[in-house]
């Protein structure tokens, strides 16, 4: 995976999510609350309150995009930059003391290498913070079970 493939993702989004028939007021379901997945995580009340103020109220239209049967291919390609993004994330967790400090590594990563991503600072980060916000991205309730199951 590459920055590009981010890059394209994102440019889609930007042109078609205008255009999704989404309410903004309804607010997905989270497989694990948000609060559990930011503790799991270690990442700070703060910046995850920022991150839920700010983006929240765009995942929904991201899923019903993703979801269009039409869409197939970008949910694929979804599927493959989550996966890259997750191994960076393991990869680079021992690094950083909180999740926000590894988000904001993968940020500074994709703006740095990619024009189109730091042109759309906000739609990449409201993408990245969906992949968070899905469970597709840092650890989840499993992390916390086999935590609980180690000796």
């Amino acid at each position: 995976m590459s920055p590009n493939e981010l890059a394209d993702l994102v440019e889609v989004l930007s042109k078609h999510l205008p255009i999704v028939s989404a309410k903004l007021d309804k607010v997905p379901t989270d497989r694990v609350s948000y609060e559990q997945k930011n503790r799991i995580n270690k990442m700070s009340e703060e910046y995850a309150r920022n991150l839920r103020k700010h983006y929240l109220k765009e995942t929904q239209q991201i899923r019903e995009f993703l979801s269009d049967p039409q869409n197939e291919e970008l949910l694929d390609r979804y599927s493959c930059i989550v996966e890259e993004f997750q191994l960076k994330v393991i990869a680079k967790r021992k690094d950083y003391q909180t999740f926000d400090d590894v988000l904001n590594y993968l940020f500074d990563l994709l703006f740095q290498r990619d024009a189109l991503l730091r042109g759309n600072r906000r739609l990449t980060r409201t993408v990245v913070f969906y992949m968070y916000w899905n469970c597709d991205l840092g650890e989840d309730s499993d992390a916390q079970t086999q935590q609980a199951l180690t000796p």
